[in-house]
């Protein structure tokens, strides 16, 4: 990509954030981001695919810095505990929450928004293919500590990724204070990682 045209991508992804502050993700239309970066609106289409992907790399490129630290997950395989590295990743996607929630909002209400049918958001879980961002590196991390015998050989480490974001977008529905949140999702892992059969 051009600098000409990495400035217009940047333009677009400033003008979505603006955008979706002041009217939302739903009323968000791709001819009100275009007006906010003083483009055509088929400039959007040749830089994004569709809608969804302008939304998602707006969010994700202003979060670039969780996701970074992120990344480290799988290398802290094999030390501390499971359940402690958990929490912390999923802590640190919770900061996440007022970008990330109202975009997953969108794409469950706005029919602009929603993937065609039999899409999967996020890849297929178990088809053996990276699965990308956060579920990708969670599954990672758990399958660097099954090889440890750390996790069990049966739990299918992509599957498991999914459940744990699962449970992280349902604690974020429930806002609470930095302290109930860590300790809400300490406890929601702990779940997870001990199961709930005796």
């Amino acid at each position: 990509m051009t600098s000409r045209g990495e400035r217009t991508r940047e333009r677009l992804l400033d003008a979505t954030r603006r955008t979706v502050r002041d009217v939302g993700y739903a009323h968000a239309t791709t001819r009100a981001i275009a007006a906010e970066a003083g483009v055509t609106e088929a400039t959007i289409y040749r830089h994004f695919p569709d809608k969804r992907a302008l939304f998602f790399a707006a969010v994700l490129e202003q979060s670039s810095s969780v996701l970074g630290e992120l990344a480290e997950l799988p290398s802290r395989a094999g030390h501390g505990t499971v359940e402690q590295n958990l929490a912390w990743a999923l802590g640190h996607l919770a900061t996440l929450r007022d970008d990330v929630l109202p975009l997953e909002l969108a794409l469950i209400t706005d029919p602009q928004m929603a993937l065609p049918a039999g899409v999967p958001l996020l890849g297929t879980p178990g088809s053996g293919e990276p699965i990308p961002g956060p579920p990708g590196t969670i599954a990672t991390y758990l399958a660097a500590e099954q090889r440890l015998g750390r996790v069990r050989d049966e739990i299918d480490p992509d599957h498991a990724a999914v459940v744990l974001l699962v449970l992280l977008f349902g604690l974020s529905l429930h806002p609470r204070t930095d302290q109930a949140r860590t300790e809400a999702i300490a406890a929601a892992v702990r779940v997870v990682v001990l199961g709930i059969g005796t």
